[in-house]
């Protein structure tokens, strides 16, 4: 779905999902924009598919607020599939989430 570009802007109100009626993000494919995010995975010697991807909301004091990584996380996952038009990723798939937060910012 990002085969023409590793990173996508997004606007407001993707996919109607009530968290980002005003907020919009971008996608970043980190894997195919830093050498030091490829991954391998093989799983009984087949390569099994993997996403290392960087999500920024912005205009997102209402997702700054959240106090549960998780809930970010699977938010994230929800945003790219509504953004990508394509099935969302089940989040027990997460493997490492990182959340940072820039009030104001």
């Amino acid at each position: 779905a990002m085969k023409d570009s590793p990173a996508i802007v997004c606007g407001p109100n993707v996919g109607q999902i009530e968290q980002l009626a005003e907020t919009g993000f971008c996608i970043y494919d980190l894997q195919r924009m830093h050498d030091e995010f490829a991954v391998s995975t093989k799983k009984n010697g087949t390569n099994v598919p993997c996403a290392v991807l960087e999500v920024d909301f912005f205009r997102a004091g209402s997702i700054a607020n959240l106090d549960n990584d998780q809930e970010v996380a699977e938010l994230a996952l929800r945003a790219v599939a509504a953004a990508l038009n394509v099935e969302p990723i089940d989040p027990d798939r997460i493997l490492d989430v990182a959340v940072v937060r820039a009030r104001d910012a």
